[in-house]
This record gives structure tokens, C-alpha cells and sequence, in this order.
């Protein structure tokens, strides 16, 4: 019969945490990015089906967007596969949204543009001011429930407009005035690096426990 005790539970919890957050730090990765946007634009992670969480919000109106944001690190969740630009228009006679991420033009990798999701961003259309001046905090409960109504083509390309012209690149997407989309991307295609469960995560994770002697077996009578 096997039997662990409170200590050894203790040591047992501490071992694993150690070595999780071992594998969390090594999954971390330092991401350049250079995104300009009429007027605002926010990161998400997830899937192909489904918005996982946030990444970053941006707080900068253009066109200081592209000296404000550099290099950053963060590291995909197991699973995530998938980045999601949320390109926001704010007013004026055109949106679009433009640049790089790790060096990657967003115009030259398979890029997926979804309806309009602004209707379901709470606020949106009532303080489309806020969205000019880049202070408008896109909602995940938002993005993650409008996410399954959306549907989804090919985004309209542009090389003339004056966001787009001062953008790294020189070319973007644009699309129609106070609307906002999601911009799909697979990680892999701007070397964002994915992770997912391997089994021999689990066979370190059991092997670091065995040889710390932490699991024990009560002799038999």
C-alpha cells in the first residue's frame, strides 16, 4: 500500500511548481512587434476556433504607435496556435491597419479578416471617441462571445492610404469607417513559437519526483 505523508506532500507540491514554472519560463518568447492602426488595435491568442485571452492593448494613437511599441515577450498558452489583430476605427474617412511582427509584413502571410465585430464590443459606437484617441479597452468576454457569429474572408489590400504609408512596410488592410475586425493569423507564420502538452513533459515531470525520492512505499506487514 502507498501512502504519502503531509511533509512529503509538501515537498511534492514544491518539486512540481518548480519544475511547471521551469517549463512556463522556457515558453516565453521576446516578440518584436510594429503595428500602426487608424485609429487603435489590440492583440488576442487562441485557436482557430475560439479567442483564448489578451495579449496586449494599445494605448497610443498613431503615429506614435510605432515608436511605442518595440519588443515585448510573452509565450503561447499549450494549444494556442493562432493570433488575432483587432484593427479598430475610430472616425474619419478610412481605417486600416498596418506592419510587422518579428520583422513578418502582416500583408505578405495567409491572413483571415472577420465581419464586423464593433456592434458587440461594449461602448464602441457610443464613445467612438474614445476608440479615435486610442483609450477604448477592448473586452475578451466581448471578442470570446461575439467570436462564434463571425464569419470570415479575404482582407481588402492597400498601399495609398495615409496610415498605411507611414508604416513600416508601406501596405496594410483597410476597412470601412467605425467598424472593427479581426485580423487571423497562424503563430507559426511570424515565428511566434506554440507549445503543446508532450508526453515527455510528464515523463520529466515523474522521473525529477522518482529521483528526489519524494514518492514512497509503506512496507508491507
Amino acid at each position: 500500500m502507498r501512502f504519502l505523508c503531509a511533509r512529503t506532500v509538501t515537498r511534492v507540491c514544491a518539486a512540481t511548481a518548480l519544475l511547471l514554472s521551469g517549463v512556463a519560463l522556457a515558453q516565453a518568447d521576446s516578440v518584436s512587434m510594429q503595428i500602426i492602426a487608424d485609429n487603435d488595435f489590440a492583440l488576442f491568442s487562441g485557436t482557430d476556433t475560439k479567442i483564448t485571452r489578451l495579449i496586449y492593448q494599445n494605448g497610443v494613437s498613431w503615429p506614435d504607435q510605432l515608436n511605442e511599441l518595440l519588443t515585448f515577450s510573452f509565450g503561447l498558452q499549450p494549444g494556442e496556435t493562432t493570433l488575432y489583430l483587432l484593427g479598430m476605427g475610430g472616425g474619419g474617412s478610412e481605417e486600416n491597419i498596418s506592419g510587422t511582427v518579428n520583422g513578418v509584413d502582416i500583408t505578405s502571410i495567409p491572413v483571415s479578416m472577420s465581419s464586423d465585430i464593433a456592434p458587440n464590443l461594449t461602448g464602441y459606437l457610443d464613445n467612438i471617441d474614445t476608440v479615435a484617441d486610442a483609450t477604448y479597452n477592448a473586452s475578451v468576454p466581448d471578442v470570446k462571445q461575439a467570436f462564434p457569429s463571425l464569419t470570415w474572408g479575404a482582407p481588402a489590400y492597400t498601399n495609398s492610404q495615409g496610415v498605411v504609408e507611414q508604416s513600416p512596410t508601406g501596405q496594410g488592410y483597410y476597412f470601412a469607417t467605425d467598424t472593427a475586425h479581426l485580423f487571423a493569423f497562424s503563430a507559426a507564420s511570424v515565428n511566434v513559437p506554440t507549445s503543446t502538452p508532450e508526453p515527455a513533459s510528464y515523463v520529466l515531470l515523474a522521473a525529477g519526483l522518482l529521483s528526489a525520492g519524494l514518492i514512497r512505499r509503506r512496507p508491507r506487514a
